[in-house]
C-alpha cells in the first residue's frame, strides 16, 4: 500500500488503530462516506489495525455505548456523528460523559465547505440548511477540546492531540469536526511513525501539610463519616478507601451512587443514605461526591469537612457552594494511601476497636434492615422495587454486573467487586442506560450483565436501536424495566414541592402518565429477545431465572415488570 495514495479518512482510522482504539461506533450519514469507502478498503486489502466499525441506528445509543465500554475498560473509544444534526442527537450522552469525566473521542462530519471542485464537496440538498455557523458550540461546554480539522497533514497529530486531552486527568470527551471533502482528499503525509501520545493520569497526592492537618482531625474525631459516590471509577481506589476506612475507624456511605465505590458486605459499610448518619458525625471526609447532601441536610457548622478529589471544588460546575475545611486535591487513590500512611498509629488500639465494632453493629442492621423492606413488599402488586432489587441481587452470579438507570436499589444488590455497578451521570441525560450496558457487555464479555430501567428511560434509550446493536454484535445481556407506566421523579418532585396539594390529593399528576404502556417485549421479540412480562411477585424469581439462562446460552433478554 502507497502512503501517497490514502485518504484523509483512511490516514485517520490508521491513527486511531495505532493509538489502540477499539471501535468506532457511528449512526452514518452522508458525511461519513469516505470512512465507509476507507473501511471498504481496508477490509479487502486486510490492512489493519483499524478500529472495529460498530453500526448502531441513534447517536444518542452510539455515544452510550462508548460510554460504557470506556468506564468497563478505561480505554477510549471514537464515536460518529452525523454533522449538526446527530451532534444535536448525541448531546444529552455527551454531557453524561463530562460529568462522569468518562474519556471518549467523538468526531462529526461537517457539512462540506466546498460548493464543487472536490470528491467531497457539496452535491446534495442537505449540504446547505446543515451547516453551522459553530458546530461544535452545541457541546462545548461539555468537552474537554473541540477542534476542526483544517489541513490534510494535520491528521495524525490532530488525531494525537484529541486522545491526549480525553484520557488526561480529569478525563472526559473531546470533539472532532471533519468536514467531508477533507476525508476525501489525499493525506500528506498519510502515516506518522511516531507513537500516538495519550493523557497522562494524575499521580500527584495532596501537599504533607494537608494530609497531615487531615490526619490530626480524624485522630481527634470520635465518630468520623466518609460520603462517596463515584470514588470507583478507579478500580483501585476502592481497595485505597477501604484502607483508609479501616485505619480511621470511619463508617462509610455511598451517596446517589454512581460506581460501586466501597464493598457492600464491608463491616463499615453503613448504606446508601447520609442523612441519619450526617447527624451523628463530628467528621465528614467527602470522598469523589458532588452532591454529598441537600442544603436542607447539611451539617452543623462546627463539624469539620474535607474533601478528597481530582477536582475537589468542582471548577467544571457554575455554581457549587458545599462548606470545605480542607481540599485535597490531586488523585484520590495516593491521597487516601498518603493519608491512611499518617493516620496509622495515631488512633490508640483499644478505641480504634471498640469504633470498628460500633460500624459493625451499625452495618449489621442496615443490611437487616434494607431485607425487612423488601421482605415487607413481598406479595404487593404491582411488585415493589425493593423487592425486584433484592430477587435481582440474590439472582446474580458473583462476577455479575448492574448498570442502572433508576429505580433499582442498591441496598438490595449487596455488590462487593470493583466494576460490579454503574449508575447513571448526574446530569441525566436519560436514555443512557441501555447503550452503556450493550458498551459494558462488549468490554466484558464474559461477565453477566443486567440493565436496569425505568420504563421511561426504556423508551428514551431508542430501543429499538439497541436491541438492534445487541442482535447484530451478539451481546447477550438481560434488560429488566421497571415499569410503572409514569414518570416516577416527575410526581415525587411534584409531591415534595406541593405536599397535599392539587396533585398529590386525588393522586392526578398531568404530563407524567405513560399508560397504557406499550408491549416493551413485543419490541424485544421482535429484534431476537427472550421476552417475557412480569406482574406476580410469586413468579418473579423463576422469570428471572429463565432469563439469566437466556443469556448464558448468549441470547439478549428482557423482563417487562410492572411495578409501583
Amino acid at each position: 500500500m502507497s502512503e501517497s495514495s490514502l485518504t484523509v479518512a483512511e490516514a485517520l482510522l490508521l491513527r486511531l488503530g495505532k493509538a489502540g482504539v477499539p471501535y468506532l461506533f457511528a449512526n452514518a450519514g452522508t458525511d461519513a462516506a469516505p470512512l465507509i469507502e476507507a473501511y471498504a478498503h481496508f477490509d479487502a486489502e486486510g490492512i489493519g489495525p483499524v478500529p472495529q466499525p460498530v453500526t448502531v441506528a441513534h447517536e444518542m445509543a452510539a455515544v452510550s455505548m462508548a460510554h460504557g465500554h470506556a468506564m468497563a475498560t478505561g480505554v477510549p473509544s471514537a464515536v460518529f456523528l452525523h454533522v449538526s444534526v446527530g451532534t444535536a442527537n448525541a448531546a444529552s450522552g455527551i454531557m453524561n460523559a463530562s460529568r462522569q469525566r468518562v474519556p471518549m473521542l467523538v468526531m462529526a462530519g461537517r457539512t462540506p465547505v466546498l460548493a464543487d471542485g472536490s470528491p467531497g464537496s457539496r452535491d446534495m440538498y442537505i449540504h446547505w440548511a446543515q451547516e453551522s455557523f459553530d458546530q461544535a458550540s452545541m457541546v462545548r461546554e461539555y468537552t474537554r477540546w473541540d477542534y476542526e480539522l483544517r489541513y490534510p497533514s494535520q491528521v495524525n497529530d490532530v488525531v494525537d492531540r484529541a486522545l491526549a486531552v480525553a484520557t488526561a486527568d480529569p478525563a472526559g470527551p473531546v470533539y472532532l469536526s471533519l468536514p467531508r471533502e477533507l476525508l476525501a482528499a489525499p493525506a500528506t503525509p498519510a502515516v506518522d511513525a511516531r507513537p500516538p501520545r495519550l493523557g497522562p493520569a494524575s499521580t500527584t497526592a495532596a501537599e504533607q501539610s494537608a494530609i497531615a492537618r487531615v490526619a490530626d482531625l480524624v485522630a481527634g474525631s470520635g465518630n468520623p463519616l466518609v460520603i462517596t459516590n463515584s470514588l470507583g471509577r478507579n478500580s483501585g481506589a476502592v481497595a485505597a478507601l477501604v484502607e483508609f476506612a479501616e485505619a480511621a475507624g470511619a463508617g462509610v456511605v455511598e451517596v446517589f451512587r454512581e460506581r460501586m465505590s466501597f464493598p457492600s458486605s464491608h463491616p463499615q459499610h453503613l448504606g446508601f443514605d447520609a442523612v441519619p448518619l450526617i447527624e451523628d458525625a463530628d467528621l465528614l471526609i467527602v470522598v469523589e461526591a458532588d452532591v454529598p447532601w441537600f442544603p436542607q441536610d447539611a451539617p452543623a457548622p462546627d463539624v469539620p469537612v474535607v474533601h478528597i478529589g481530582l477536582d475537589p471544588i468542582r471548577r467544571d460546575y457554575p455554581m457549587w457552594n458545599f462548606p470545605i475545611n480542607v481540599a485535597l486535591g490531586g488523585s484520590p487513590v495516593h491521597t487516601l494511601e498518603a493519608l491512611t500512611a499518617a493516620v496509622k498509629g495515631r488512633l490508640a488500639g483499644g478505641s480504634l476497636q471498640r469504633s470498628l465494632n460500633r460500624l459493625a453493629a451499625q452495618h449489621a442492621e442496615s443490611r437487616a434492615g434494607a431485607r425487612r423492606r423488601a421482605e415487607a413488599t413481598k406479595s404487593a402488586r404491582p411488585i415493589d422495587p425493593a423487592f425486584l432489587s433484592r430477587r435481582i441481587g440474590d439472582a446474580l452470579a458473583p462476577d455479575g454486573i448492574v448498570v442502572n438507570e433508576y429505580d433499582a436499589h442498591s441496598d438490595q444488590l449487596g455488590l462487593d467487586r470493583p466494576g460490579s455497578y454503574y449508575g447513571p451521570s448526574a446530569v441525566s441525560g436519560l436514555g443512557w442506560g441501555f447503550g452503556a450496558a450493550l458498551g459494558v457487555k462488549l468490554g466484558e464479555p464474559d461477565r453477566t450483565v443486567v440493565c436496569t430501567l425505568g420504563d421511561g428511560a426504556y423508551i428514551f434509550s431508542n430501543p429499538l436501536a439497541c436491541h438492534l446493536a445487541a442482535e447484530q454484535l451478539g451481546l447477550a445481556l438481560l434488560v429488566v424495566v421497571f415499569n410503572n407506566s409514569s414518570w416516577k421523579a416527575v410526581r415525587t418532585a411534584v409531591r415534595r414541592i406541593a405536599p397535599g396539594g392539587w396533585a398529590e390529593t386525588p393522586g392526578k399528576y398531568p404530563l407524567t402518565d405513560l399508560s397504557p404502556s406499550p408491549a416493551f417485549s413485543e419490541v424485544a421479540s421482535a429484534c431476537g429477545a427472550y421476552a417475557e412480562e412480569v406482574g406476580d411477585p410469586g413468579e418473579l424469581e423463576g422469570a428471572l431465572e429463565r432469563a439469566l439462562l437466556q443469556v448464558r446460552e448468549g441470547r439478549q433478554a428482557l423482563l417487562d415488570v410492572r411495578t409501583t
